[in-house]
């Protein structure tokens, strides 16, 4: 509402244009009227009454909108959706701004125009009204209106058009087509934007050039608007401008750089520089306009990637070598490029030559008497090739021509082959070419010229025909190649003849000697051998000298003089000559042995020689010498061996030199010779170690002596005490058992590596003593040498508590008294096992009426025993020392012997010191008993004051009752009496009065 509306005032606020407004405005208007707001009412009537009711209310006026700073602009942010409302900056009364959007645009369809809205100044800057979200290219009336308490002025009202916006080209609902001579585009009209028309500039920038400007008028109707430029040069770049207009202004324009399709080039040829080279050639037209041209080849029917190349628009070839295969057909496409424009596909298929074959040769096919000739192809990843072509000329110039195919490899990095099977002479000459084969390409051509050599080979001829052709046998110094006797061999062997080695053919066998002569006066010949095939008589050849090479060859001639490629050659040397090695005059530590040629043969020796080596039982050589082998060879004498020691003479015969690698050396090795020499007094053991297993025992470790010299029979342990004059030095003997000395060199290599300690315990040593130990090997010659001072061993025998007595303390019942008693023990409970007795002491301990005493385990356990005086203060006495005797220290305690103070009664009497209450609590004394007391008693034996041992307790012992305790008892014992009775006369009175009350 706004108040004080008088009629007046209606013309003065324009009321019949709100009124006009409203009426004509068909959607939901919003307006601030007082301090009330109006808001979604259809009914605009409603309105209009509202305010002819209020028209008696007075509207006051002040108009400033004459004022310089108050104005309404767009915003340059956004020409087509921002308006910015500039409010005074000189001070007003007014609180409050408002601004009134109204669309006021000539649409015919109403639903084009937009709603109104309400905008109020910013809350933190008054100075602005910020007005948003409006439709480009529409026509608003805009109305700001100012507040006071409850009063409404309408200051100002402006109508603007917000600027229209070009279609956006770019985007993805838009479509630009380019040719070589116009381009089409095609774009979504921005929604809710009106606009009247559209002006299109456009300019070709290289060379300049100008057209004139169209203009397209739009059309409502349409969402998509469509502009074709046309009359345009082929790859050319064009600035493109499209601007749209409503009324007198202009939106912002569209810009963009739009290049027609360049054409494409034409004559399209390949030329290979090598087998995965090539180069590309094309022709450009003069009005092309590309900058780049763009090459994309793969290989064809396949769908791997396209591999690009790019040239510059002047070039017309290029050289491509990346990604070619020989024999592989690719697909090459051309196409020229202006900015982001391409011409049209030029498409051409080309096959590479494929790589050309190599090493080619004839072979021998022995199983279908054919030759064959074969040809190396390039593996699968390096040329495709899918057949062969070969062309032969002979002497008479007929050709043979032949196409094979080529055979399949395991894995594509394999070289391949083709092979085909022609009829061929033999010592003919023949000129062969061949090539490979890839679709319609075609490799280059090699060529050859050879004459045909005849067939031969050892050992494949040997597999069907000859295994057992050729033998050889050089015994007594005699060479014999034979012929096959079988005759299915012979007929294979003679149809082989016929088709692969010819006819005419001949065997020639050939044996050449290598080695000269000692002497040099003279020299062998070499020794040549011919036959045909029908000479089937074996071939001999005798007189050959022992040890001496020579090159041995068998191969086919053809007629012409043409000899077969293979050939079995071989270096032989003759077997060597044997000598008989005997051993003679062996003594302790020497012997000599002699060498004799064992028969007389065709010698005259070339390069032989003699090798002795003799090796101890440790295989260590001891002698190692080679002499040139002579009929006569002095003997040999060795020095310095060892006692009882086998040996073994190894001798064999070296024809030829080590580093010849065409003829390698010829052995004969001889029997090994046995001797061994006589025995002696063996050496030190090894390895002694003593360890301590208790303290009267020890165990020793050691190896047999190194040198035995002789067979060992026992060991002698000695052993000396370092610290006793009592006790003197003693031995033991250990037999050698299953340890036995090696008897032979075998026995010894073998021994060697698995050769165990003997082991001996010794007993009887006494606990706390060091003792030195010493080991000796003894055989039939004498005892071994002691070994150094520094291996010897000491023990130092460990000391532990004595043994457990075997016997314990007896009591000698007829010396019991009230106070005292007599004991006696033997010196059988005294075991020097672990060390030498130092005192024994004994112990006494009081048992209670059931035989126990709690006091004494706790004593025992904390390892503590108390004195006499100490035990005095307890009811029960515990355990306690009342005599400590030393003992002297002797190894054995023999004959036994009873121990006691009183010799002639050989007993002990405890409770034998009536002093003990005179003297300090804590020293150990022989105190009095107590009378009617059971006692027990033990012995306990010390090696050390922290080791000891105890006996078993001895049987219980009672002391005899005093007379003066026997009368204090008797009269207690009246006083207890008298006592019950009355307590049972009392009770006995009470139960009859009870009685009595209740009757």
């Amino acid at each position: 509402m706004i108040d004080n509306i008088g009629s007046s005032a209606v013309a003065k606020i324009n009321f019949k244009n709100f009124q006009e407004a409203l009426l004509d405005d068909p959607k939901t208007t919003t307006f601030v009227i007082d301090d009330h707001v109006l808001a979604d009412i259809p009914n605009k009537s409603q309105i209009i009454q509202k305010l002819d009711t209020i028209r008696t209310r007075q509207l006051v006026q002040r108009s400033l909108s004459t004022l310089p700073d108050f104005s309404i602009e767009k915003d340059s942010t956004d020409r087509s959706t921002l308006l910015t409302v500039i409010l005074p900056r000189s001070s007003t009364d007014f609180g409050q701004f408002i601004a009134k959007v109204v669309d006021i645009s000539p649409v015919i369809d109403l639903s084009e125009r937009d709603i109104n809205r309400t905008f109020l100044a910013s809350s933190s800057d008054f100075k602005t009204i910020n007005i948003h979200g409006l439709h480009p290219g529409h026509h608003y009336s805009v109305s700001v209106i100012g507040r006071r308490k409850d009063q409404s002025e309408l200051i100002k009202e402006e109508r603007v058009i917000t600027d229209p916006i070009a279609p956006d080209f770019a985007s993805r609902n838009a479509t630009i087509v380019s040719y070589h001579t116009n381009i089409t585009l095609r774009a979504l009209k921005p929604a809710k934007a009106l606009q009247d028309s559209y002006q299109i500039s456009y300019v070709q920038l290289d060379p300049l050039r100008h057209f004139a400007k169209l203009e397209v008028n739009d059309i409502p109707e349409q969402r998509y608007i469509e502009i074709y430029l046309g009359n345009l040069m082929p790859g050319q770049n064009y600035n493109v401008s499209i601007t749209p207009q409503i009324k007198n202004v202009e939106g912002r324009p569209w810009n963009g750089i739009l290049t027609t399709k360049p054409y494409s080039p034409e004559n399209l040829t390949v030329t290979e520089l090598n087998t995965t080279c090539i180069r590309l050639s094309w022709f450009l037209t003069t009005r092309t306009g590309a900058d780049s041209i763009l090459i994309n080849y793969r290989l064809d029917r396949t769908s791997t990637p396209l591999i690009e190349v790019i040239v510059q628009s002047n070039q017309t070839s290029t050289e491509i070598c990346n990604g070619l295969q020989p024999g592989r057909t690719y697909i090459f496409i051309v196409r020229t490029k202006k900015s982001n424009e391409i011409s049209e596909d030029v498409k051409l298929l080309h096959t590479m030559k494929p790589k050309i074959p190599e090493n080619l040769k004839i072979l021998t096919d022995y199983e279908k008497r054919k030759f064959r000739l074969i040809m190396d192809v390039a593996s699968e990843s390096e040329s495709h090739v899918e057949k062969c072509f070969v062309s032969l000329v002979d002497e008479k110039l007929d050709v043979i021509e032949r196409i094979s195919s080529v055979e399949n490899s395991k894995t594509i990095s394999a070289i391949r082959q083709c092979s085909i099977y022609v009829d061929l002479h033999p010592g003919q000459r023949y000129e062969v070419s061949a090539k490979t084969i890839s679709e319609n390409a075609s490799s280059n051509i090699i060529s050859k010229s050879f004459a045909l050599q005849p067939a031969f080979d050892m050992e494949t001829f040997g597999l069907q025909l000859l295994v057992k052709l050729f033998f050889f046998s050089e015994s007594d110094g005699t060479l014999m190649l034979k012929w096959p006797v079988a005759e299915m061999a012979r007929a294979r062997l003679d149809d082989v003849w016929e088709n692969i080695v010819g006819s005419d053919s001949t065997l020639h066998f050939r044996v050449d000697p290598l080695s000269k002569s000692i002497s040099g006066t003279w020299q062998e010949q070499s020794k040549r051998f011919e036959r045909k095939q029908y000479e089937r008589d074996p071939l001999t050849v005798p007189k050959l000298r022992r040890g001496a090479c020579y090159k041995v060859q068998i191969y086919t001639v053809t007629k012409s003089g043409i000899a077969s490629e293979k050939k079995f050659e071989e270096f032989l040397r003759i077997s060597a000559p044997k000598v008989n090695i005997t051993a003679k005059e062996i003594a302790k530590s020497t012997a000599s042995f002699r060498a004799v040629l064992e028969s007389p043969v065709i010698f005259d020796p070339p390069e032989c020689s003699l090798h002795i080596v003799v090796l101890d039982m440790r295989n260590m050589t001891i002698y190692d010498r080679t002499t040139p082998l002579t009929p006569e060879i002095s003997p040999v004498v060795l020095e310095g061996l060892r006692s009882y020691h086998r040996y073994i003479i190894n001798s064999r015969i070296i024809c030829g030199k080590t580093n010849d690698k065409n003829c390698l050396p010829k052995l004969r090795t001889m029997e090994p010779v046995l001797f061994e020499t006589r025995q002696d007094r063996p050496g030190p053991v090894r390895n002694l170690m003593v360890r301590i297993l208790n303290p009267y025992s020890v165990q020793l470790f050691w190896l047999p002596p190194s040198l035995p010299n002789g067979i060992i029979t026992h060991y002698i342990i000695g052993i000396h005490p370092m610290e006793n004059d009592q006790e003197s030095d003693w031995s033991v003997s250990v037999g050698v058992g299953a340890h036995s000395s090696p008897l032979s060199f075998y026995d010894s290599s073998k021994s060697n590596n698995k050769q165990q300690s003997i082991e001996a315990i010794v007993d009887n040593l006494i606990g706390g003593l060091r003792y030195r130990m010493d080991v000796r090997a003894v055989t039939e010659a004498g005892e071994g040498d002691f070994s150094a001072a520094s291996d010897a061993v000491y023990a130092e025998m460990p000391i532990l508590p004595p043994p457990h007595p075997s016997s314990r303390i007896e009591i000698i019942y007829n010396t019991i008294h009230s106070t005292d008693l007599g004991i006696r023990y033997s010196t059988s409970m005294f075991n020097t096992k672990h060390g030498y007795l130092k005192k024994s002491a004994l112990i006494v301990a009081e048992v209670s009426n059931n035989n126990e005493n709690t006091i004494n385990p706790i004593t025992d356990n904390h390892n503590k025993t108390i004195t006499w005086g100490q035990a005095q203060k307890f009811d029960l006495w515990p355990s306690y020392v009342a005599i400590e005797t030393v003992i002297e220290p002797l190894r054995k305690f023999f004959p036994p012997h009873f121990i006691s103070e009183k010799k002639e009664k050989n007993l002990q009497i405890i409770g034998a010191d009536g002093t003990c209450g005179d003297i300090e609590v804590d020293t150990i004394c022989n105190g009095p008993l107590k009378p009617a007391t059971s006692y027990r008693f033990k012995l306990r034996l010390y090696t050390a004051p922290n080791m000891w041992t105890d006996s078993e307790y001895s049987e219980i012992a009672t002391t005899k009752a005093s007379p003066t305790l026997f009368a204090f008892g008797s009269v207690a014992t009246i006083l207890l009496l008298l006592l019950l009775l009355g307590i049972a006369s009392l009770i006995a009175l009470f139960a009859w009065k009870k009685r009595k009350k209740s009757w």
